[in-house]
């Protein structure tokens, strides 16, 4: 496209042509290329019939783009921010001339390194909590997972509340445009949900299908380059967008597009338009993927259970998730699909590989891995009081390799060098493979405080590696009993302290246990999978 080499949809063409000569006074790499093709579309769309002038400019720090939002319609910014180009649009099929001009920019946001730190709510109450969080992490998580099993207790006890329900017809003859799926995601960032997101995209193009992707969550999405989103037709949402526009862009899709169905991955501003394409477009099929209960705030179980009676399908990845929807909730079994995730990153879990050091040295350290994202939700910070501790007990026999990056990351590097652990845990970020991490380690302990079914845990259990991990979520089913521990702190603590120590004493109750755990890995894998579901499905929506 006129030089800027923008995406384009795989079905259907452009949604919009350029208009102006675009002057750019910086290049632009593969990502904001990518950025900017879906803010162009939403602008383009949003403004049918108008030649849409756009100013690009780039944020210089930790500034999430701005695409959609109606930030976008002032024609002024921050000194943090460069002009890096100008062009004009005009949304495609349109048979009479311009009826006028709008003028937006386009924000690109700030590069990706500086787009991981962690979010800081304003107001002195929530300075004051992050500093607490910072400096006594374990005593904030103790008091955190107490209030946690009160919220617990609350959800398991109360029915949630439903919209009502209407008429769900069949889908219609399919019309002459593209056939679509639309798919609601959170972010274009590296997560286990996001993973099972792009393969469902993937999937949906393999299908014969136009795969159409918003997320709702501001983010650098460094993920947007993966080949899996070519020729996807991408538009990252910003907020708050006008009322207005979001309907203008809904049905806009809606016109351009035979959309067979919507999947909605963890995307609450789908979610809570669900009710609306059903009565609009009452022939679209809408299904959603869940993967883990939040006790605390209810997360994306609450909105889709609350949303249950428009929506035709719940995917869940593990038995806990639903026999809560089912057992605890009500809903009717027919609706609720289990199909697992326990090969999406593993090939095969017939036979393990040989575990680490099985035919080296019988003195070698024993090697303890974490890897995960550096968040609340994943407790960094107690694997290095974990490694602190077993330092101390085991001295050179236990060596540990600390896997991620993330919103904690500046935290737990300072908490890293503050404990004095650089010559004890190694630092390793994403750009490392996680295969080399779990080649390497005998053991990968798993400290979450919430979960569904980790992907990590198949992971490990393919490369021979015990997973010892917080009994969270539906760890019970891939986890082998003796090694799950309790959710809390200071027994989390206390009881792997144990548990690695016994290991490094005993290998063959380690070889025992790695076994059992296979023969765990292995049934849960036997369930029905997501990969034939989803396949299955879109078959259906393409037919």
């Amino acid at each position: 496209m006129n030089g800027l080499d923008l995406p384009e949809p795989h079905q259907g063409g452009p949604l919009f042509t350029i208009t102006t000569e675009p002057r750019l006074f910086s290049p632009l790499d593969e990502r904001e290329r990518r950025l900017l093709a879906g803010a162009l579309t939403y602008q383009a769309l949003v403004h049918p019939g108008v030649d849409v002038r756009v100013t690009i400019t780039r944020a210089n720090g930790s500034t999430p783009p701005s695409l959609t939002d109606q930030a976008t319609q002032r024609v002024e910014w921050p000194d943090h921010r460069q002009v890096v180009g100008t062009l004009g649009v005009l949304s495609t099929g349109q048979d009479t001339p311009p009826t006028g001009t709008k003028d937006v920019v386009v924000d690109l946001g700030g590069p990706v390194e500086q787009l991981s730190g962690l979010v800081r709510l304003p107001g002195r109450l929530n300075a004051v909590r992050n500093a607490v969080r910072a400096r006594v992490p374990v005593a904030f998580d103790a008091l955190r997972q107490r209030q946690t099993d009160r919220f617990e207790n609350r959800r398991l006890s109360r029915p949630l509340p439903r919209i009502g329900a209407f008429e769900r017809p069949e889908h219609t003859a399919g019309s002459a445009q593209p056939p679509a799926v639309l798919f609601g995601m959170h972010w274009l960032e590296l997560g286990g949900a996001e993973r099972w997101a792009a393969e469902t995209v993937r999937m949906a193009r393999d299908a014969g299908l136009q795969p159409i992707v918003v997320t709702d969550r501001d983010s650098a999405h460094p993920d947007v380059v993966r080949d899996v989103f070519d020729g996807a037709l991408v538009i990252p949402l910003t907020h708050p967008m006008t009322s207005d526009d979001e309907s203008t862009f809904l049905r806009a899709l809606f016109d351009r597009y035979d959309i067979r169905g919507v999947h909605v991955h963890h995307c609450t501003w789908l979610y809570q338009r669900l009710p609306w394409i059903r009565a609009q477009f009452p022939g679209t099929r809408l299904v959603d993927s869940l993967h883990v209960l939040e006790w605390r705030t209810g997360g994306f179980v609450d909105i889709a259970l609350r949303l249950s009676n428009v929506i035709d399908e719940h995917h869940v990845i593990s038995p806990q998730l639903r026999d809560y929807l089912v057992d605890r909730q009500g809903l009717s079994r027919s609706k609720v699909t289990l199909a697992t995730l326990a090969d999406l990153t593993v090939t095969a879990v017939d036979q393990p590989h040989d575990a680490i050091g099985d035919d080296g040295p019988a003195d070698r350290p024993l090697t303890v891995a974490f890897v995960g994202r550096f968040t609340q939700q994943k407790r960094p910070y107690l694997f290095l009081r974990l490694a602190q501790t077993l330092h101390r007990q085991l001295g050179d026999r236990v060596r540990f390799v600390m896997h991620g990056d993330g919103e904690l990351g500046d935290e737990v590097r300072r908490d890293h060098a503050r404990r004095g652990l650089q010559s004890v845990v190694e630092m390793r970020t994403p750009s490392t493979p996680v295969s080399t991490t779990l080649e390497e380690a005998d053991l990968l302990v798993i400290c979450s405080d919430n979960e569904g079914v980790t992907l990590t845990s198949f992971e490990a259990d393919a490369h021979g590696v015990l997973v010892i991990s917080s009994d969270v979520g539906s760890q019970a089913s891939v986890v082998v009993e003796d090694l799950l521990v309790p959710r809390h702190p200071g027994p989390l603590l206390a009881q792997t302290t144990d548990l690695v120590v016994d290991l490094a004493r005993d290998p063959d109750r380690l070889a025992a246990l790695r076994a059992a755990q296979h023969d765990k890995v292995a049934a849960f894998a036997a369930l029905p999978r997501a990969r034939d579901w989803t396949r299955d499905l879109y078959e259906r929506w393409n037919s």
